[in-house]
């Protein structure tokens, strides 16, 4: 019972602006909320990182996979104008900059397995813009070990994968039959419920999860009044969230409102980390 209470309270809060703001729907089977750790200083493990509240929404053929706290974000500013600037006036006003006050959190992707048919479909806003590239749907190749740990009560069973430029360990449960989980994970006779590459630089666990929620499957269109995505390839995605990540977002931030100067070609601090994955051409310098 304890392992629904959790998911429970949050369901309800996910899906009270979703439904109908989701194009070629289906009924929801599954919800799983996990806490997604990231580290990024790759050279500082103990202070270098941040959590997010994620969630997996699985139907009968299709999932997708987002932060909680931009799904809030994107729901209420499409439904409740209103009620997102007052919240967004209160925190600059409090001055506060911590997680508890940040409302869209530190994960903004959206994830789609098997959206369209046979694809993976990530989106994403950065560098002032909303980018979104579709892929053939790559699942890891997975080696089961005989290692078994509980999570949220199921016997789990160990696994492991190289995928994507990372190794990777995964917790699956053979109780819940849904070949599912975090991120692009997916593959095993069950339900991820935990996972983290072979640093720990990433980290997804498990924190409760409720089957046949009220709430459908689809792609999210709480953005096409704001001009939508931008489409690339898979490649190009990466590459323009490299550039942006080495860039100097703040002055372009400036210059794009008219305030301030023109961005320049300062070196920035270097980034010392990498997306989850990491197996895509990089640049050395931005265009």
């Amino acid at each position: 019972m304890k392992r629904l209470i959790h998911i429970l309270t949050l369901s309800v809060a996910t899906t009270a602006f979703a439904n109908g703001y989701v194009t070629d729907a289906e009924p929801a089977i599954l919800e799983v909320h996990y806490e997604r750790t990231e580290h990024h200083d790759s050279t500082d493990h103990n202070n270098g990182f941040f959590k997010d509240p994620v969630m997996l929404r699985v139907s009968k053929n299709k999932s997708v996979f987002c932060g909680i706290k931009k799904l809030w974000q994107d729901s209420i500013m499409r439904c409740d104008k209103a009620t997102f600037w007052a919240m967004e006036q209160a925190r600059v006003v409090s001055g506060k900059r911590d997680d508890t006050q940040l409302p869209s959190g530190h994960y903004w992707s959206y994830v789609y397995k098997n959206i369209p048919e046979g694809k993976v479909t990530e989106r994403c806003y950065f560098d002032m813009e909303r980018w979104q590239y579709s892929e053939d749907w790559e699942k890891p190749e997975w080696e089961i070990g005989d290692s078994i740990k509980i999570v949220l009560g199921y016997e789990c069973i160990e696994a492991s994968a190289n995928y994507r430029g990372r190794t990777w360990t995964a917790w699956f449960a053979p109780e819940l039959p849904v070949q599912e989980g975090p991120w692009k994970l997916c593959g095993l006779p069950g339900l991820i419920l935990e996972a983290h590459d072979a640093n720990s630089d990433y980290i997804f666990e498990a924190t409760g999860l409720l089957q046949n929620p009220n709430a459908e499957v689809g792609i999210f269109t709480y953005d096409d009044d704001r001009g939508g995505y931008s489409t690339v390839t898979r490649d190009k995605f990466f590459n323009n969230w490299w550039r942006f990540k080495h860039s100097n977002p703040a002055a372009k931030i400036q210059a794009a409102f008219g305030v301030g100067t023109a961005p320049t070609n300062e070196k920035t601090k270097p980034v010392m980390y990498d997306k989850e994955e990491r197996n895509y051409p990089t640049i050395c310098e931005a265009a």
